[in-house]
Protein backbone atom coordinates (compact mmCIF):
# COMPACT_ATOMS: atom_id res chain seq x y z
CA UNK A 1 0.00 0.00 0.00
CA UNK A 2 1.30 3.46 -0.92
CA UNK A 3 1.47 5.96 1.96
CA UNK A 4 -0.14 9.35 1.28
CA UNK A 5 2.03 12.45 1.76
CA UNK A 6 1.05 14.59 4.78
CA UNK A 7 -1.12 17.62 4.07
CA UNK A 8 0.87 20.90 3.89
CA UNK A 9 -0.13 23.23 6.73
CA UNK A 10 -0.40 27.00 6.35
CA UNK A 11 3.02 28.63 6.17
CA UNK A 12 3.50 32.26 7.19
CA UNK A 13 6.85 33.97 6.89
CA UNK A 14 7.08 37.53 8.15
CA UNK A 15 10.06 39.81 8.44
CA UNK A 16 9.75 42.84 10.71
CA UNK A 17 12.43 45.47 11.04
CA UNK A 18 12.41 48.76 12.92
CA UNK A 19 13.08 52.03 11.14
CA UNK A 20 11.76 55.48 10.41
CA UNK A 21 11.36 55.53 6.63
CA UNK A 22 9.25 53.30 4.44
CA UNK A 23 10.70 51.58 1.44
CA UNK A 24 10.24 48.45 -0.61
CA UNK A 25 8.02 46.03 1.21
CA UNK A 26 8.65 42.37 1.99
CA UNK A 27 6.11 39.71 0.93
CA UNK A 28 4.26 37.28 3.20
CA UNK A 29 3.56 34.04 1.36
CA UNK A 30 0.60 31.93 2.49
CA UNK A 31 0.22 28.31 1.41
CA UNK A 32 -3.36 26.96 1.37
CA UNK A 33 -4.30 23.44 2.36
CA UNK A 34 -4.42 21.13 -0.62
CA UNK A 35 -5.78 17.64 -0.43
CA UNK A 36 -3.56 16.67 -3.30
CA UNK A 37 0.24 16.78 -3.21
CA UNK A 38 0.95 20.49 -3.75
CA UNK A 39 0.37 23.87 -2.13
CA UNK A 40 -0.26 27.06 -4.05
CA UNK A 41 0.62 30.66 -3.30
CA UNK A 42 -2.61 32.40 -2.39
CA UNK A 43 -1.65 35.91 -1.36
CA UNK A 44 1.26 38.32 -1.18
CA UNK A 45 1.02 40.93 1.56
CA UNK A 46 3.43 43.86 1.63
CA UNK A 47 4.75 45.59 4.72
CA UNK A 48 7.15 48.50 5.25
CA UNK A 49 10.89 47.85 5.28
CA UNK A 50 13.64 49.76 7.03
CA UNK A 51 15.39 53.07 6.58
CA UNK A 52 18.28 54.48 8.57
CA UNK A 53 17.93 57.86 10.24
CA UNK A 54 20.58 60.38 9.20
CA UNK A 55 22.51 61.32 12.35
CA UNK A 56 23.73 64.58 10.79
CA UNK A 57 21.61 67.73 11.21
CA UNK A 58 21.86 70.53 8.68
CA UNK A 59 22.60 73.97 10.13
CA UNK A 60 23.22 77.50 8.86
CA UNK A 61 26.58 79.21 8.56
CA UNK A 62 25.48 81.57 11.32
CA UNK A 63 24.80 78.65 13.67
CA UNK A 64 28.20 77.15 12.86
CA UNK A 65 29.94 80.46 13.56
CA UNK A 66 28.76 80.38 17.18
CA UNK A 67 31.58 77.91 17.82
CA UNK A 68 34.90 79.56 18.78
CA UNK A 69 37.48 79.95 16.00
CA UNK A 70 35.28 78.34 13.36
CA UNK A 71 36.56 78.27 9.78
CA UNK A 72 34.61 79.80 6.91
CA UNK A 73 33.85 78.60 3.41
CA UNK A 74 36.35 79.91 0.81
CA UNK A 75 35.08 82.91 -1.13
CA UNK A 76 34.96 80.90 -4.37
CA UNK A 77 33.17 77.89 -2.84
CA UNK A 78 29.88 76.61 -4.26
CA UNK A 79 27.29 74.04 -3.13
CA UNK A 80 27.96 74.94 0.50
CA UNK A 81 26.37 72.73 3.15
CA UNK A 82 26.89 73.03 6.92
CA UNK A 83 25.89 70.17 9.19
CA UNK A 84 26.51 68.95 12.73
CA UNK A 85 26.76 65.55 14.43
CA UNK A 86 25.33 66.25 17.88
CA UNK A 87 25.97 62.70 19.11
CA UNK A 88 29.76 63.31 18.91
CA UNK A 89 29.56 65.60 21.94
CA UNK A 90 30.64 64.11 25.26
CA UNK A 91 29.88 65.84 28.56
CA UNK A 92 32.40 63.69 30.42
CA UNK A 93 35.36 64.73 28.28
CA UNK A 94 34.08 68.19 27.37
CA UNK A 95 34.09 67.42 23.64
CA UNK A 96 31.64 69.41 21.56
CA UNK A 97 29.60 68.27 18.56
CA UNK A 98 31.33 67.54 15.26
CA UNK A 99 30.72 70.29 12.72
CA UNK A 100 31.15 69.63 9.00
CA UNK A 101 31.35 71.98 6.03
CA UNK A 102 30.97 70.48 2.54
CA UNK A 103 31.66 72.57 -0.55
CA UNK A 104 32.92 72.51 -4.12
CA UNK A 105 35.54 74.63 -5.86
CA UNK A 106 35.37 74.91 -9.64
CA UNK A 107 38.20 75.64 -12.04
CA UNK A 108 38.88 75.13 -15.73
CA UNK A 109 39.23 71.38 -15.15
CA UNK A 110 35.94 70.89 -13.32
CA UNK A 111 34.68 70.85 -9.72
CA UNK A 112 36.52 69.41 -6.73
CA UNK A 113 34.54 68.49 -3.61
CA UNK A 114 35.85 69.13 -0.09
CA UNK A 115 34.91 68.08 3.41
CA UNK A 116 36.06 70.25 6.33
CA UNK A 117 35.51 69.22 9.94
CA UNK A 118 35.79 70.95 13.31
CA UNK A 119 35.47 69.67 16.88
CA UNK A 120 36.09 71.60 20.07
CA UNK A 121 37.44 69.95 23.22
CA UNK A 122 39.05 66.82 21.75
CA UNK A 123 42.59 65.59 22.15
CA UNK A 124 45.18 66.44 19.50
CA UNK A 125 45.55 62.75 18.65
CA UNK A 126 41.83 62.39 17.84
CA UNK A 127 41.17 61.73 14.13
CA UNK A 128 37.99 63.57 13.16
CA UNK A 129 38.53 63.49 9.39
CA UNK A 130 36.62 60.30 8.59
CA UNK A 131 39.32 59.45 6.04
CA UNK A 132 40.68 55.92 6.34
CA UNK A 133 43.39 55.47 3.74
CA UNK A 134 46.80 53.84 3.85
CA UNK A 135 48.51 57.16 3.29
CA UNK A 136 51.40 56.95 0.85
CA UNK A 137 52.70 60.48 1.53
CA UNK A 138 52.98 62.37 4.84
CA UNK A 139 54.42 65.79 5.58
CA UNK A 140 54.34 68.60 8.15
CA UNK A 141 54.30 72.36 7.83
CA UNK A 142 53.10 75.66 9.25
CA UNK A 143 50.01 77.58 8.16
CA UNK A 144 51.01 81.22 7.54
CA UNK A 145 47.73 82.77 8.71
CA UNK A 146 46.16 80.42 11.25
CA UNK A 147 47.37 80.90 14.84
CA UNK A 148 49.08 84.17 13.93
CA UNK A 149 51.43 82.23 11.68
CA UNK A 150 52.33 79.59 14.27
CA UNK A 151 49.77 76.88 13.49
CA UNK A 152 51.37 73.50 12.81
CA UNK A 153 49.70 71.31 10.19
CA UNK A 154 50.03 67.73 8.98
CA UNK A 155 49.51 66.68 5.37
CA UNK A 156 48.61 63.25 4.04
CA UNK A 157 48.32 61.94 0.50
CA UNK A 158 47.08 58.75 -1.10
CA UNK A 159 47.91 57.78 -4.69
CA UNK A 160 45.87 54.81 -5.91
CA UNK A 161 45.27 53.42 -9.37
CA UNK A 162 41.77 54.91 -9.66
CA UNK A 163 41.65 57.44 -6.86
CA UNK A 164 43.77 60.03 -5.10
CA UNK A 165 43.09 61.67 -1.75
CA UNK A 166 44.53 64.59 0.23
CA UNK A 167 44.06 65.44 3.89
CA UNK A 168 45.27 68.33 6.04
CA UNK A 169 44.83 68.37 9.82
CA UNK A 170 45.65 71.18 12.23
CA UNK A 171 45.08 71.71 15.93
CA UNK A 172 44.51 74.82 18.02
CA UNK A 173 46.48 73.85 21.10
CA UNK A 174 45.55 77.04 22.95
CA UNK A 175 41.91 76.13 23.51
CA UNK A 176 41.75 72.60 22.10
CA UNK A 177 40.14 72.55 18.64
CA UNK A 178 40.77 69.89 16.01
CA UNK A 179 40.38 70.75 12.32
CA UNK A 180 40.58 68.73 9.11
CA UNK A 181 40.10 69.30 5.39
CA UNK A 182 39.96 66.43 2.92
CA UNK A 183 39.24 65.75 -0.72
CA UNK A 184 39.40 62.80 -3.12
CA UNK A 185 39.28 62.60 -6.91
CA UNK A 186 40.59 60.48 -9.78
CA UNK A 187 43.49 62.93 -10.25
CA UNK A 188 44.93 65.42 -7.74
CA UNK A 189 48.36 65.88 -9.31
CA UNK A 190 49.56 69.42 -8.71
CA UNK A 191 46.77 70.16 -6.24
CA UNK A 192 47.71 72.27 -3.17
CA UNK A 193 45.35 71.55 -0.26
CA UNK A 194 47.14 74.09 1.95
CA UNK A 195 45.92 76.95 -0.24
CA UNK A 196 42.32 75.90 0.45
CA UNK A 197 42.99 75.69 4.21
CA UNK A 198 44.37 79.24 4.11
CA UNK A 199 41.27 80.41 2.19
CA UNK A 200 39.14 79.06 5.08
CA UNK A 201 40.85 81.30 7.65
CA UNK A 202 38.12 83.45 9.27
CA UNK A 203 40.25 86.47 10.24
CA UNK A 204 42.89 87.70 12.69
CA UNK A 205 40.33 89.02 15.19
CA UNK A 206 39.54 85.51 16.46
CA UNK A 207 43.05 85.30 17.93
CA UNK A 208 43.24 88.80 19.41
CA UNK A 209 42.02 87.77 22.85
CA UNK A 210 41.47 84.02 22.51
CA UNK A 211 37.85 84.36 21.43
CA UNK A 212 35.68 85.67 18.62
Amino acid sequence: MIRKLPVLATLIISLTMAGCSAGKESPIVTGSEDKGEEASVVEIVEEPSVGMANPWREITAEEASQNPRMFKAPDNATNIVWQVLDSAADEKTGAGPLVELDFDIEDEYGATSFCARYQYGVDESEDISGMYYDWTVTDEGTLPNWGMGNMKAKFYGFNGEDEMADLCTWYDIEIGISYSLSTSAPDLDGFDIQSVVEAMYPGDEIYSDGSE
